[in-house]
C-alpha cells in the first residue's frame, strides 16, 4: 500500500510538472487584408440661384449645387458643382463647373466643362475652352490667349492658340 502511494504522488508531481511547461506557441491567426473601399461622390442640397459674397458668405453657398446660376458679388468659391454660368465680379472659383465659368480678373477651377472666360483662366482639366489674356491648365484644354500654358502639354507656352487632347 506504501508503494501505490508513493507511485501515485510520483504521477500527480509528474503530471504536475508537465502541465507547468509552457505550451507550444500557436500559430499566428492570419488577419484578413483590409479591403478598400471607394466613398460616392458627395451628394449636395441643390438651387437654382445661388448668391455669394465671399467664400463662405454666406455659410451654405460653398456646399450648395448651383443648377442655374452662381453670381460672385464680388468673388464665388465652393466645393460643390455649378451646372449652368457662375458669374463673378472679381473671381469665380469653384471646383467644378460644367457651363460657363467668367468673371472680369479670374477664374480658377479644377475641372471645367465648357468655357472660362476672364482675363486669367486657371484649371486642373478643361474639356472646353479658356478664352482670355493669359490662361494656364494642368492637362486637358483648348485655349485662346495672349499667353497660353499646358503644364503636360506637347508645347509648355504658346502665344494666340495652345491645346492638348
Amino acid at each position: 500500500m506504501k508503494n501505490f502511494f508513493l507511485m501515485s504522488m510520483f504521477a500527480l508531481l509528474a503530471f504536475g510538472a508537465a502541465a507547468a511547461e509552457p505550451a507550444a506557441p500557436a500559430e499566428a491567426v492570419k488577419a484578413e487584408p483590409v479591403k478598400a473601399y471607394t466613398l460616392p461622390p458627395p451628394v449636395y442640397p441643390w438651387t437654382f440661384i445661388n448668391l455669394q459674397f465671399f467664400p463662405g458668405v454666406p455659410t451654405d453657398a460653398g456646399y450648395m449645387q448651383t443648377n442655374g446660376v452662381k453670381v460672385g458679388a464680388p468673388v464665388s468659391a465652393g466645393e460643390a458643382p455649378v451646372y449652368g454660368v457662375e458669374a463673378s465680379v472679381l473671381w469665380a472659383g469653384t471646383d467644378e463647373v460644367n457651363g460657363l465659368q467668367c468673371s472680369l480678373i479670374a477664374c480658377d477651377a479644377q475641372e471645367v466643362t465648357g468655357i472660362q472666360f476672364s482675363l486669367v483662366n486657371m484649371s486642373v482639366k478643361v474639356c472646353g475652352l479658356q478664352l482670355g489674356i493669359v490662361n494656364f491648365a494642368d492637362d486637358e484644354t483648348f485655349q485662346i490667349g495672349l499667353l497660353n500654358f499646358i503644364e503636360n502639354g506637347p508645347v509648355f507656352c504658346l502665344p494666340i492658340v495652345n491645346f492638348n487632347f
